[in-house]
């Protein structure tokens, strides 16, 4: 069911990718913490004197605007900026869309059917790429934090034990968007046509989470969007695991992982 082949060829494919992405989140985790360091407390303050701001910030960085706000709740917003989201998103989909409907896509599909290894075993050892490679973005922005308060002359300590379960919900929110990634590759033979439609899922959960502060109707469908469960901000603040959100997470990567297994394993792939 495993393949070390399959496995080290998709990595060494992808692993500059992968690298680059990893770097990229690390040093805009670093100047985030250095920019909220240095302004952030006074920023948060200017903001919450001014409504249509304070919708603005808690719509761009999912800040709650209210009561006393640390150097260390700001910088949990780093895990869901734009940016962060989007360089780890789009490396998922390009990894997991490699292999299932990029090679279908270039028709050198048949090369890799031909091999004697099952349907299985190629998307199990293909899959193990991006699922590493979401648990290295996940650790990512704690990398950066960790780094941030070891370099910068940050006024509050940082208790690095509050980030780890963002840094585990940051995982898991990746991984379903690969695993998501991965079933719709799997069904269709198009990776551009695969590529739009989990771009399309990813941008309703940011344009869901986007409305929300502005429209209250939102908040009834907002549990349709990924990002719903994925609130760091609040688990900085609060102290709390987020266990129900990990869950819905872990069950949404598993159960489009498996559709896309099986999918996969048994459709029509055409070789030319």
């Amino acid at each position: 069911m495993f393949n070390v082949a399959i496995f080290g060829k998709t990595l060494r494919d992808s692993a500059s990718m992968i690298l680059v992405t990893a770097s990229a989140i690390v040093g805009f985790v670093v100047l985030f913490c250095w920019a909220m360091s240095d302004m952030g407390a006074e920023l948060m303050a200017f903001v919450s004197k001014f409504k249509f701001l304070k919708k603005i910030f808690e719509m761009g960085l999912g800040i709650d605007v209210t009561g006393d706000i640390s150097i260390s709740t700001l910088i949990a917003a780093a895990f869901a900026h734009g940016m962060v989201m989007l360089l780890a998103w789009s490396t998922m989909i390009a990894i997991s869309s490699r292999v299932t409907a990029g090679e279908v896509e270039r028709g050198t599909a048949d090369t890799l059917l031909t091999l004697p290894v099952t349907r299985y075993t190629i998307y199990i050892s293909t899959s193990l790429v991006w699922i590493l490679s979401a648990l290295l973005l996940g650790s990512c922005p704690v990398l950066g934090i960790w780094i941030s308060s070891m370099v910068l002359d940050i006024k509050d300590s940082i208790d690095m034990t509050r980030y780890i379960a963002p840094g585990i919900n940051f995982f898991l929110i990746t991984l379903a968007v690969g695993s998501i990634s991965a079933m719709i590759s799997s069904i269709l033979n198009r990776r551009g046509l695969a590529v739009a439609w989990v771009s399309g899922i990813a941008i309703v959960s940011v344009v869901l989470n986007f409305a929300e502060p502005f429209l209250e109707s939102i908040k009834k469908i907002r549990f349709l969007g990924l990002l719903a469960y994925f609130r760091p901000v609040d688990i900085v603040r609060t102290g709390a695991w987020p266990t129900t959100s990990m869950i819905v997470l872990g069950t949404i990567a598993v159960f489009c992982w498996t559709v896309g297994l099986l999918v996969f394993s048994r459709k029509d792939i055409p070789t030319a």
